[in-house]
């Protein structure tokens, strides 16, 4: 499987596919929204849908990716939690600056989370189905309320319409 994944210049694709699925108009906007309103992690559903593009099912054994969700909740949280107060208060001209370097370093963060997640798949044994980023998608959908008690009735409520927001804009 690792060969499926391969290129020849050592680069990510699922991170290729990330800068270019995220350039699109109205993909930003909407993750943000899954994100922020749904409790969704972004990350995640950009490997469902760039798994949906290489016509693989988002493995069942997620849950296993063990260094993503440490790096995510050790490194990635708390940086987007800081840039997040910064971006509740008024700012002066050092903390407009320090809450620029806390995004690059987030950017930076999710490029390493992305690393794990790849490095992650290339261990797995995918299956193949054709058309299957909606599959994907509600698989994460699946897993994420299983396994995040946290996530409250309005946020479940709001994955459905962003979730086929998001497959629009994917196709």
């Amino acid at each position: 499987m690792a060969a499926q994944f391969a290129t020849e210049s050592g680069d990510n694709p699922l991170w290729e596919f990330a800068l270019t699925f995220y350039a699109r108009p109205g993909v930003p906007q909407t993750l943000l929204n899954l994100q922020n309103d749904a409790g969704m992690d972004v990350l995640l559903l950009l490997t469902a849908l760039w798994l949906g593009k290489q016509q693989c099912l988002l493995p069942d054994s997620l849950a296993e990716a063990g260094d993503y969700f440490r790096w995510r909740e050790q490194v990635i949280l708390p940086i987007r939690q800081a840039r997040s107060h910064l971006n509740a208060e008024p700012l002066r001209s050092q903390q407009a600056v320090l809450r620029k370097q806390l995004l690059q370093s987030e950017l930076q963060a999710e490029q390493e989370a992305i690393r794990l997640i790849f490095t992650w798949l290339q261990q797995q044994t995918l299956t193949e189905q054709a058309d299957c980023s909606a599959v994907n998608l509600t698989l994460l959908q699946n897993i994420t309320m299983a396994d995040n008690g946290s996530v409250t009735a309005q946020k479940k409520e709001a994955r459905g319409p962003l979730l086929q927001q998001l497959l629009l804009l994917a196709k």
